[in-house]
């Protein structure tokens, strides 16, 4: 009869199950600790995505404020015909209910057609693309001088700068100044930053509307919780900033120099600041 050898001997079945339960242990806290590394991972990677979103749109508002109060001429040679109630590049800047900012934007080139001309009607070489009523400015390309009017008229080949059946233009007392062949057409421009629900719903987000893009609001930013802006006053005239003000500050008539901007998204706070062009072509 054949005996076991003891190092021949089996685990029990008490060892087998510390075994197993060991084993389990190793394994769920394996998985544990995967998909914890996971979780930190996505919350990295949704946070790198958050502060890119910000940063770019940051840059888009300082690219803005760079633009704002561009007159479109030397403001020496500019002449309106519109009424002096009604500027088009005041407020230059709003600070009300987000940002909004004005400046005049270059729409295109053309030919004045039997330039240099002192008419009313300035027939051209091309549509310009103008809607009746609508404020334009035309600006010789070879000199000082810009007129800002409404165009008076309906032919799409001629900008009108009369005062047209409901006298939406001045007439000067001295007659129109003359425009040479080769203008430029610029018209007022308005862009809009602001806070309203996204898309989705359930959380904030930062929009953008121009005038150039019919009007149509574009959501930048997802999950933004709040939007400062202060504006820097220029009370002296040398172009720097005096002093700061926020909230519904009025600055209507106000010379502001600079724009302060903040957005905070989540853990992302990121401020930046941007000077303006102001009164300079």
């Amino acid at each position: 009869m054949s005996h076991a050898r003891p190092w021949q001997r089996g685990f029990t079945l008490v060892e087998l199950l510390i075994a197993s339960a060991l084993g389990a242990l190793v394994v769920l806290t394996a998985g544990e600790v995967l998909v914890t590394s996971r979780a930190i991972e996505r919350a990295d990677r949704a946070e790198a995505q958050q502060l890119d979103a910000v940063h770019l749109a940051l840059t888009l508002m300082a690219r803005s404020v760079r633009q704002a109060g561009y007159p479109g001429c030397h403001p020496a040679g500019r002449h309106s015909l519109i009424s002096a109630d009604d500027d088009l590049l005041q407020p230059v800047v709003s600070i009300r209910d987000g940002l909004t900012l004005r400046w005049m934007r270059r729409e295109g080139h053309a030919r004045v057609m039997e330039a240099p001309t002192r008419s009313d009607r300035l027939a051209l070489d091309r549509r310009h693309g103008i809607a009746p009523g609508s404020p334009v400015m035309v600006a010789n390309r070879r000199g000082p001088d810009c007129v800002v009017f409404r165009h008076a008229g309906d032919d799409p080949a001629v900008l009108n700068r009369g005062p047209g059946l409901n006298g939406i233009n001045q007439r000067p007392a001295r007659g129109y100044r003359p425009l040479g062949e080769a203008i430029e057409i610029l018209v007022p421009a308005r862009t809009e930053y602001y806070l309203d629900t996204a898309v989705g719903g359930g959380r904030l987000s930062l929009f953008r509307r121009r005038r150039a893009n019919s009007g149509h609001r574009e959501e930048l930013v997802v999950g933004v919780e709040s939007l400062s802006i202060t504006a820097g006053i220029d009370t002296s005239g040398d172009g720097a900033v005096d002093r700061w003000v926020g909230g519904d500050a009025d600055l209507s008539g106000a010379t502001v120099a600079a724009v302060r901007m903040r957005l905070q998204a989540q853990s992302v706070d990121v401020a930046t600041t941007a000077a303006l062009r102001n009164n300079r072509p």
